[in-house]
């Protein structure tokens, strides 16, 4: 049995043409989607520096459970024969690091204007997977294979201006743009989404031809979501902005799933789960893969509100569904999310860093769900006994 991953540090889920987006191509995405399934709610763990962690951990990040002992997912895996390999751009992570796989490459890429479409960070993540995966395909009858790669660039030449025409006939004139407009303005993030996909579509090519006769698990994911609308990095200190730090756009990631060769998880084609799910259930979805029994640590975890489960159970069995998640930035900020509702309570970092005014009132700003899809109408003076009834829904360590 055979598992690909492809994560990203962060990616906009809007814009992706599964979850919605009509205007940037993405159509390996789209095909993925089309012959697997998509979660709508899938939410970071923690949108902080240590987002991805959960993916190592198979715990909530932020879980007042989080301090125990974590397995070694490539530890646990290489002692019941399956063997993992990690391709990376750039620097190895802390939680890459955690995981422990048997073999970690690390390649570097280029983005920008003078760079070659296959010299970006993806592009090279990709063409080195398919080389090693071409070369190891036989080495073991179970493996993990983990692409990973920051979130979309500034794009090369022509991919940068691939949607500016948009713009220009809508009287933008995207000429007169400098180079900071440039580097967050919508049209340059999504010719940087569509060179993605389209090395997505190449290993997914490779990665057919190559293990087409036998089960293959094949998922897409990011660490955290992005500014679709790429309002400016500064204004993250801004106590008024706690819609960007945690809301949907940020907190939300993309999560496609396909199976294949499995006859467990036929019915999983052409799905959308809407499903609350995070980060931290994709090592008991790894587990079930690979019919690992699930370890003693993670088994614990099991008995907390915040525990997850295999997503492929998620999609195929009757299980009850979650009713509420959390997450945060690992500083000031927390939120909890409902199918209803998203409660994003500020504390400050005086009240975070100082014992003598932990009670003093939180910044609250609340949101109705799916409507308000870009956190635009705090209500939450309107809510009081909406907001106190998320709020008892955090962990004990975070109330």
């Amino acid at each position: 049995m055979q598992a690909v991953i492809v994560s990203f540090d962060s990616l906009a889920a809007t814009s992706l043409g599964c979850y919605g987006n009509e205007w940037v191509e993405t159509p390996y995405w789209d095909r993925l989607a089309a012959t697997g399934a998509v979660f709508d709610n899938h939410f970071a763990d923690t949108v902080g520096p240590l987002a991805g962690l959960a993916w190592a951990s198979g715990q909530h990040t932020l879980s007042p459970d989080s301090t125990r002992q974590k397995i070694s997912l490539g530890s646990f895996l290489k002692s019941h024969g399956v063997a993992s390999r990690l391709v990376a751009a750039g620097s190895i992570q802390d939680w890459q690091q955690h995981i422990q796989f048997d073999h970690t490459q690390r390649v570097s890429g280029q983005d920008g204007f003078g760079a070659k479409p296959d010299q970006t960070p993806f592009a090279q993540v990709v063409k080195s997977a398919i080389a090693t995966q071409a070369e190891e395909s036989k080495d073991s009858a179970n493996s993990l294979l983990w692409l990973h790669a920051p979130g979309p660039g500034m794009p090369p030449e022509g991919f940068d201006v691939l949607y500016f025409e948009d713009f220009d006939e809508r009287g933008q004139q995207t000429a007169e743009l400098t180079d900071e407009q440039r580097a967050r303005h919508p049209a340059v993030y999504a010719g940087s989404v569509s060179l993605m996909d389209y090395w997505l579509g190449e290993l997914l090519q490779h990665v057919q031809g190559q293990i087409a006769d036998e089960p293959l698990l094949v998922i897409v994911t990011a660490a955290r979501g992005d500014y679709w609308q790429h309002i400016n990095p500064s204004r993250l200190n801004e106590s008024n902005v706690s819609s960007e730090r945690l809301g949907d756009q940020v907190a939300r990631t993309p999560l496609v799933l396909r199976v294949q060769g499995d006859r467990r998880f036929d019915e999983i084609v052409c799905l959308r789960s809407s499903r609350l799910v995070q980060a931290h259930h994709l090592v008991p979805t790894l587990l079930d893969w690979f019919h690992v029994p699930v370890p003693a640590a993670a088994t614990n975890v099991g008995q907390t509100d915040f525990a997850g489960q295999s997503l492929l159970r998620e999609l195929t069995e009757e299980a009850p569904a979650r009713t509420h998640l959390w997450y945060g930035d690992e500083g000031s900020f927390t939120a909890v999310r409902t199918q209803e509702w998203l409660c994003i309570r500020n504390q400050g970092i005086e009240r975070v860093n100082d014992p003598a005014t932990e009670n003093e009132p939180s910044e609250i700003s609340l949101y109705v769900k799916p409507e308000d899809s870009w956190d635009i109408n705090n209500i939450a003076s309107q809510q009081p006994e909406v907001i106190a009834d998320l709020l008892s829904r955090l962990p004990v360590l975070e109330r």
